[in-house]
C-alpha cells in the first residue's frame, strides 16, 4: 500500500443540542393600554420642556437628558447640519423633543 491511508468516518456522530432546544422564544411583554386620562393629557409635568425661540444643541440635550451627539444625529435626520455649539430654532427643537417623548412649549 502507498503511504496514504483512508480513515473512515466515525460511526456515531456526537450528540449536540439544536439551536432551538429551549423551545420558541417568548414574545415581548405587551404595553399597558392607554386610559382616557393618557389620551387627554399625554404628557405630565415631568415630560414638558420649555424652549425659547432659539436654543443651543447642547442646551437642548441637557434639557432632554441626552448626549449632544444624539441631538446632532436627530438634526441630521431632519437634514439640518448643526454641531453642539450652534443654535437651532424652536420648531426643530420641538420635533426632536417629541421624538424623545417630551412635549415642547415655547417660552415667550
Amino acid at each position: 500500500m502507498s503511504g496514504y491511508e483512508f480513515t473512515s468516518l466515525p460511526e456515531k456522530v456526537p450528540e449536540t443540542q439544536t439551536a432551538f432546544s429551549g423551545g420558541p422564544p417568548q414574545p415581548p411583554p405587551r404595553l399597558p393600554k392607554p386610559i382616557a386620562q393618557d389620551l387627554l393629557d399625554p404628557g405630565g409635568p415631568a415630560n414638558r420642556v420649555f424652549i425659547p425661540d432659539y436654543i443651543e444643541v447642547k442646551e437642548l440635550a441637557e434639557l432632554l437628558g441626552l448626549k449632544s451627539f444624539k441631538i446632532v444625529a436627530d438634526a441630521l435626520v431632519l437634514r439640518i447640519f448643526k454641531h453642539a455649539d450652534e443654535l437651532i430654532d424652536f420648531r426643530t427643537a420641538a420635533t426632536i423633543a417629541v421624538k424623545h417623548g417630551f412635549i415642547a412649549e415655547k417660552i415667550f
